[in-house]
């Protein structure tokens, strides 16, 4: 492997596409790597500060992306140490080039999530990683503010936003393609409609949940559609978009996994 130093370009384009992401996406997350491994992708580039290598399982790591990514370097300590986050030590960083979906190549779904005009990172990782847990089809970004590619998505999702088939499209093409693959399609609203627990999602279904300030587009009550809401107790009115979006997932979920096996 090539040592190279602070002032190689690929130094200056690992703190670029930390700060300004593109279609690469930074990793530094140690289990986020080892899915990758698992899952037999490929990065663009990876960096290894062999000095921080000690255990199997990095090893392993370092490994598989020596013979899996495309142009591969060594950095020392005071180089790895000023690119990463506080708290990460895996010695190692990874470029990965994350490709969406398009609708057209999308068949036989059947459970869907919808997010139309999330802003957060953290948001859209959490749900993303509840989206893994109960066998989510499909993920359809909405005229996103954020992106899969953000590295805080990456963390808050565990890895799950590399693993989550998404598509990232516009409140149109997302209706059509609902509505011509015949989703029933629920709105999640604060109190309009019944509760999520009122409804037996015996079809194919597809959960909207909206921005975290202005909530859903307004279009989506335009066509067909159910609403739903989280029952509150309490002396709040309403609950933070990923909180809410994974309660409701996590229970149609559940019942669309034993209704299909």
């Amino acid at each position: 492997m090539l040592n190279i130093g602070k002032s190689h370009e690929v130094i200056k384009l690992v703190k670029k596409v930390k700060t300004k992401p593109s279609n690469l996406i930074y990793i530094e997350d140690l289990s986020v790597l080892s899915l990758l491994m698992e899952q037999k992708k490929q990065l663009e580039v990876f960096l290894v500060c062999e000095e921080l290598i000690f255990s199997d399982e990095a090893k392993k790591i370092v490994a598989y992306f020596k013979d899996n990514s495309k142009e591969i370097y060594s950095v020392s300590k005071k180089v790895y140490d000023d690119l990463i986050d506080k708290g990460f030590s895996a010695g190692m960083i990874g470029l990965y080039a994350y490709e969406f979906k398009s609708l057209k190549e999308v068949k036989n779904k059947h459970f869907v999530v919808v997010l139309d005009g999330l802003e957060t990172p953290g948001n859209l990782g959490t749900i993303l990683r509840t989206c893994d847990a109960y066998n989510v089809d499909l993920v359809i970004l909405v005229d996103s503010k954020t992106n899969v590619y953000n590295p805080k998505v990456v963390q808050s999702s565990r890895g799950m936003s590399l693993s989550v088939d998404i598509v990232n499209t516009s409140y149109e093409e997302a209706q059509a393609y609902l509505l011509n693959n015949n989703f029933d399609i629920y709105l999640g609203e604060p109190e309009l409609g019944k509760s999520y627990l009122e409804y037996d999602y015996l079809n194919n279904v597809a959960l909207v949940f909206g921005n975290e300030r202005f909530g859903i587009n307004k279009n989506w009550y335009s066509k067909k559609h159910h609403k739903l809401y989280v029952p509150m107790y309490g002396k709040m009115t309403s609950l933070n978009v990923s909180v809410a979006a994974s309660i409701v997932i996590c229970y149609a979920g559940i019942n669309i996994n034993k209704r299909l096996g």
